[in-house]
């Protein structure tokens, strides 16, 4: 063989060796572009779903809930009611050998700091204080177990504690949410290390090697915040990112044809909802048609609640505007979760029945109202509610819609800024749901953290207050769902639809959804 050929074969070979170690880098990084728009560090600042999405690479809980909404453990290997006769207290039993990123050892003083942290967190637009609140004594047995004992029976505690992360004591006492943004305090017990976050475009993540439950899948993750859906898809069809999420649904026939990449879906514990103002004799976005003033508020009355419901077209939602990525909705939660109603069902559109409601009322003129709607935070939900206020349109209502940007739309709810606002919420348990959404708001029990509207109904808060202090789960589900069809009865919120969530990946990859609204890293791994 001439010199030539040896040197032809010499780099070849070389060529074949650095494709080789190409694709076993590319094979350890992970890029994904998602609508979720993370905007904190801080676990503890606001309960919502990119938050819950994101930290979860960096932080871990004390149980976790797997992708059928079983709670399994996680941080704590076991729990138990020390006092059938009595059941205020718990006792965790806390993983040993656990490492934070910094090396320290993770621990009983962790759990507890971090729980006394989470009422303590200023400013936030939705606190975590829903799954503490009742903790009233916390009381640590030795480095790995930790005793907490409830105000009153609090049967879903375990379920309560898979939602809030753990950081190290020093930082619970010490750090506050902008050493947190600035990634000095992003120090969890998590699989992966935080390396830079731009807020509103990536964040990228590391490895830990030092992770108790093995080696990670990823050596690096990158999550590209790409909230325009056509945006997003583009980037996977070019190669830019690896998966995404909230596949556009009118994009799913071209990736089923394309032998490029693999499609996941499954339904998510949401709810797409229509808050009202119920509170106030004066709303600000309630008015005479023209703009004149009222002198009471009709969204008080039930019956302009139910008629507004009865207007709506769930099935058009649901098949036209998100072409099937949806099922019309009856209640708070998914029907098939334990606790929910089973006699509950969808309103169809009735406008008949919507408009003799109206009458009945004293409204049959109809009045004026603004709807406030996110823009890009959902899949179409700026087209949404343009086709809500086209519906209360046909009863005679003046309806205006005014699309807000999802990252300040949250904290103009919280202030009570709007009359009608759609938008969703999360929750893979009914008695958390409920508690969230429509309980009359209780700073001392962490109720109604969600209830942005302040809609108020003491009978249906005691029976909900019954059920979540029910031990016996057959007993308990029972009661939920006599709660849940007593809020409903009184339209303590309009129920749209449960979203159904697309993925698209990459051949090779896997993509495992989950009943919570996540889209990261641990949900990925390559195809075996």
């Amino acid at each position: 063989m001439t010199r030539r050929n040896w040197r032809q074969v010499i780099l070849s070979a070389l060529g074949a060796a650095l494709l080789a170690c190409a694709t076993v880098a590319s094979a350890q990084t992970l890029t994904i572009g998602t609508k979720l728009e993370l905007n904190t560090l801080d676990p503890h600042f606001f309960n919502a779903f990119p938050t819950g999405s994101s930290h979860a690479m960096f932080y871990e809980k004390l149980t976790s809930i797997d992708a059928q909404g079983k709670v399994v453990p996680q941080l704590a290997t076991a729990w138990r009611i020390v006092d059938a006769a009595n059941p205020l207290t718990w006792e965790f039993k806390l993983r040993s050998g656990v490492k934070f990123h910094d090396g320290a050892n993770f621990g009983a003083d962790d759990v507890i700091a971090t729980i006394e942290r989470v009422p303590a967190v200023p400013n936030s637009p939705n606190l975590f204080t829903q799954f503490t609140r009742n903790i009233v004594k916390m009381e640590k047995v030795d480095d790995l177990t930790v005793r907490l004992t409830t105000r009153e029976p609090h049967p879903s505690l375990h379920h309560d504690l898979g939602n809030v992360f753990i950081v190290p004591a020093r930082l619970a006492k010490s750090a506050s949410t902008g050493d947190f943004n600035s990634g000095k305090a992003v120090i969890g017990t998590g699989p992966y290390k935080y390396v830079e976050w731009v807020n509103g475009d990536r964040l990228i993540a590391e490895r830990f090697d030092g992770y108790w439950g093995g080696r990670p899948t990823w050596q690096r993750v990158t999550e590209k915040v790409i909230a325009t859906d056509a945006t997003r898809m583009a980037a996977l069809l070019s190669g830019q990112v690896d998966a995404i999420d909230v596949v556009p649904s009118a994009d799913l026939p071209r990736l089923k044809r394309e032998n490029r990449f693999a499609l996941y879906k499954g339904p998510a514990a949401l709810i797409h909802y229509i808050a009202l103002d119920t509170a106030r004799d004066v709303s600000p976005f309630v008015s005479a048609k023209g703009g004149g003033a009222l002198t009471a508020n009709p969204l008080k009355d039930v019956r302009v609640r139910k008629a507004l419901s009865l207007a709506l077209n769930r099935g058009l939602i649901v098949d036209k505007l998100l072409e099937g990525g949806g099922v019309p909705a009856a209640q708070v939660t998914l029907p098939a979760l334990p606790g929910s109603s089973k006699t509950l069902k969808p309103d169809t559109q009735d406008m008949a029945r919507a408009q003799a409601l109206l009458k009945e009322a004293g409204w049959a003129q109809g009045f004026k109202l603004t709807l406030h709607v996110t823009t890009g935070r959902y899949p179409n939900d700026t087209g949404i509610g343009q086709t809500i206020a086209q519906a209360w349109s046909r009863l005679g209502l003046e309806v205006a819609v005014e699309a807000v940007p999802g990252q300040i739309f949250f904290t103009r709810a919280t202030k009570q800024e709007f009359s009608a606002f759609s938008a969703q919420y999360g929750a893979d348990e009914v008695g958390a749901g409920l508690r969230a959404l429509v309980a009359a708001p209780n700073r001392d029990r962490g109720y109604g953290t969600g209830n942005r509207v302040q809609y108020r109904n003491p009978a249906a808060d005691g029976l909900l207050f019954d059920a979540l202090t029910t031990m016996d789960a057959a007993q308990r589900d029972m009661k939920l769902a006599r709660a849940a069809e007593a809020y409903m009865a009184d339209q303590a919120l309009i129920p749209v639809f449960h979203p159904i969530i697309d993925f698209a990946a990459k051949k090779g990859l896997v993509v495992t959804p989950t009943v919570q609204r996540r889209f990261n890293a641990l949900m990925i791994r390559p195809a075996s």
